[in-house]
């Protein structure tokens, strides 16, 4: 069962700080999933097998983020131990991971590709429309005006920051809401991501007309259980870090998993409620996957998935999510299609390139920064700034 109480957080956890590559190298495989569903020419009906199921690397994000964002809760909890008003250090020191990390990267890709669009063609013929919703982005409810609205690509993929950053501030009210008692967190986690799924299913059986468009995809009371069980296996990290030990074959599950994670991204649901049980499936396998990874250091797939570029694309994924259809398009507009049998790598080698100096100019040197001056001190240790990303989130 999760720890009783916050006495029972840290101490001889050694899992609360330790790096994990592999979920970093199934980060790089889900950016990587992402990029190429975005290429020119793969969002059409001519779009490849990958590409058509582009979604499912963001759906793999949400696993990961769920399990590291809970990690990182627990590790505030930790930090504020024992401390007068513990809860609002909590919040203030888990509020402060977030929003250092977050916003200083999605505010200025914001203003980038606002500037940006003002000189393509697509942008004027609509900036009436577009200019209607422009609130919705600073205030990351852009998952809620997107289906109605259809904004640029550059615009679209803001999305699922959106979802994670109302995700995360329900995470916050529900930790306030147990009152520091963390066993009894996943009972709200497990009430609401249950209460998601049966809702999507009811109203993708009766009611399939309420989700057209991204509707489904991206609105956060219908897709709640998406992230839920990734904090689910965080909460319960123990007792399937025990299990995961025991394991006579931790590699043949290692496999299984894999092969259960394929199969539900296979389909490709034209119906609302076909989607919305590939989405009730795919949250426990994805979370399950995760699991396999962080407790199971010494098997087969851990070992390929912390192999260091796929870890090293997973560090830089979020400026690499951010910064790619920008690119994408600055590229189209100098050097118009086609190119040949060298377009598609170029792209994506160019989409890597500029995340990782969005990374190492701006989004690393802001977390620092941001984080120094809403806490007021520079993180020591293992909490330290310069520690991995995974070990961190």
């Amino acid at each position: 069962m999760p720890a009783a109480s916050t006495a029972a957080v840290g101490g001889r956890d050694t899992l609360l700080h330790r790096y994990m590559p592999s979920l970093d190298g199934l980060r790089g495989i889900a950016i990587l999933w992402v990029i190429i569903h975005h290429l020119p020419g793969q969002l059409g009906a001519d779009a490849s097998f990958i590409a058509k199921r582009g979604a499912v690397g963001v759906e793999l994000f949400f696993a990961i983020s769920g399990f590291l964002v809970t990690r990182s809760l627990y590790q505030c909890v930790a930090r504020a131990a024992n401390r007068r008003g513990m809860t609002l250090a909590v919040v203030r020191d888990f509020a402060v991971r977030r929003i250092a990390r977050i916003w200083p990267p999605y505010f200025l890709v914001l203003i980038a590709a606002f500037a940006g669009l003002q000189f393509d063609p697509t942008f004027r013929s609509n900036s009436g429309q577009i200019r209607e919703v422009l609130w919705a982005y600073p205030s990351f409810l852009a998952n809620y005006v997107i289906p109605t609205h259809e904004p640029s690509l550059s615009l679209i993929v803001m999305w699922s920051l959106c979802f994670e950053e109302q995700f995360y501030v329900i995470l916050l009210l529900m930790y306030v809401a147990i009152r520091q008692r963390l066993d009894r967190l996943w009972w709200l986690l497990a009430a609401a991501g249950l209460g998601s799924i049966v809702a999507r299913l009811f109203a993708a059986t009766f009611y399939p007309e309420l989700f057209f468009k991204y509707v489904m995809q991206m609105q956060t009371h219908w897709r709640f259980d998406a992230i839920a069980w990734g904090c689910l296996v965080w909460v319960f990290h123990r007792p399937l870090a025990e299990l995961w030990e025991k394991s006579r074959q931790p590699a043949l599950l290692q496999g299984v998993l894999l092969a259960a994670s394929v199969a539900v991204s296979l389909p490709y649901p034209e119906g609302a409620a076909a989607r919305a049980w590939q989405y009730a499936l795919m949250g426990p396998v994805f979370a399950a996957l995760v699991s396999g990874l962080a407790f199971a250091p010494a098997a087969w797939l851990t070992r390929a998935m912390a192999w260091a570029p796929l870890a090293f694309v997973g560090v830089i994924s979020y400026e690499i999510y951010l910064s790619h259809t920008v690119v994408y398009r600055v590229i189209e507009r100098l050097h118009p299609r086609p190119w040949g049998s060298f377009e598609y790598p170029s792209l994506i080698a160019a989409a890597i390139f500029t995340g990782w100096v969005f990374h190492r100019v701006f989004g690393k040197p802001t977390q620092r920064w941001m984080r120094e001056l809403l806490a007021g001190r520079t993180p020591k240790g293992k909490d330290s700034l310069l520690a991995p990303v995974a070990a961190r989130s």
